[in-house]
């Protein structure tokens, strides 16, 4: 197993290039040549708010991970929200109306049955008796009852729906969950909240570098605040990354930039709860709805500094109006699109 270590989303992005090009083994997958580690690989994030990408050759979508942010969050699934801010994610979906691995279901409605989660703004989906479970109460209250909890994981990996069809037979799927699960950790004698997360298989273009990092640390950020903690170090665990042959060319240009800036952003906030926090999180979504679908033009204040810079993101997604945000990492990123 292999163990790296870099202070942020840029330094990953450059050096962890440059470990596929020295040690990734070619071999051919679905019809498509990859090159991956021969062996899993620990890759730890000293800085966890560090994680707006800021290097112009990645051409990083920044609506994307936080368009994400907020599905994940609603614990949603569904491509009405999602296809919006990337169009090909339906070709990723079996049915073309709900991404069928997605998390947000996982995290916020657990249910471990056959069926299929189906949760968004589409109308006609048959809502069944079952017991939903929220994950993100579960951390909640494991905390309470336990600051230095070993308890606090997150399951993503659902096998009576990701292994088996309703028949018994091997699931035959688009989309299979990358990520497995998630551990949050105190720290020992520490005020810090880390975050683990184990993903079986990780695309360093699409999945790494383009949202998971971003999603996961942007979780452990409010989930520090919800929990009254500072944050820690992010552990991203590996069991096969990989990149195909459609992003050689750019992973080259990233493993030669000699040096890169960890720049990171510190955001007061105003929740202190998951309660809280939820209520925020449905406030946004409602809004977001609103801005997509063209019905408003304007930006809703939603008295919090986090909350206030993700709803400028998305805003600046659909509306051409200048938006200064209290990140300036953002300023620069939403102003020079060549970023």
């Amino acid at each position: 197993m292999v163990t790296v270590e870099f202070s942020g989303i840029n330094s990953f992005l450059t050096g962890m290039a440059k470990i596929l090009l020295e040690h990734g083994v070619e071999r051919t997958t679905r019809g498509k040549t990859c090159w991956e580690l021969p062996e899993p690989i620990v890759i730890k994030i000293t800085n966890p708010l560090s994680r707006w990408v800021t290097i112009p050759d990645r051409n990083w979508n920044v609506f994307l991970p936080y368009a994400e942010s907020l599905w994940l969050a609603s614990g949603r699934n569904d491509l009405e929200l999602i296809q919006f801010y990337l169009n090909r994610m339906e070709d990723f979906s079996d049915d073309r109306k709900f991404m069928r691995g997605g998390y947000g279901p996982r995290f916020r409605c657990f249910n471990g049955n056959a069926l299929d989660y189906k949760k968004g703004e589409s109308e006609g989906i048959t809502k069944f008796q079952m017991l939903e479970v929220d994950q993100f109460h579960y951390i909640s209250e494991k905390f309470k009852q336990d600051p230095y909890t070993r308890q606090g994981i997150i399951t993503i990996g659902d096998p009576a729906k990701d292994c088996f069809e309703i028949d018994g037979g091997i699931k035959q799927t688009k989309d299979l969950p990358c990520t497995r699960l998630l551990q949050f950790m105190r720290q020992p004698k520490s005020n810090r909240l880390n975050l683990t997360v184990y993903m079986r298989s990780n695309d360093f273009i699409w999945g790494a570098s383009a949202v998971n990092i971003f999603n996961y640390t942007f979780m452990q950020e409010y989930f520090a605040k919800i929990l009254g903690l500072e944050i820690g170090s992010y552990y991203h665990i590996a069991n096969n990354i990989h990149y195909y042959d459609i992003h050689k060319e750019l992973v080259e240009r990233l493993a030669v930039i000699p040096d890169v800036v960890d720049d990171y952003f510190s955001y007061p906030k105003s929740f202190n709860s998951l309660d809280e926090f939820d209520e925020k999180v449905n406030k946004l979504g409602e809004w977001e709805q609103k801005i997509r679908l063209g019905e408003i033009s304007y930006l809703e204040d939603f008295g919090d500094d986090f909350f206030n810079d993700w709803a400028k993101v998305i805003f600046s997604k659909t509306n051409k109006l200048p938006v200064v945000f209290l990140n300036p990492i953002l300023n620069q990123i939403i102003s020079d699109k060549s970023i």
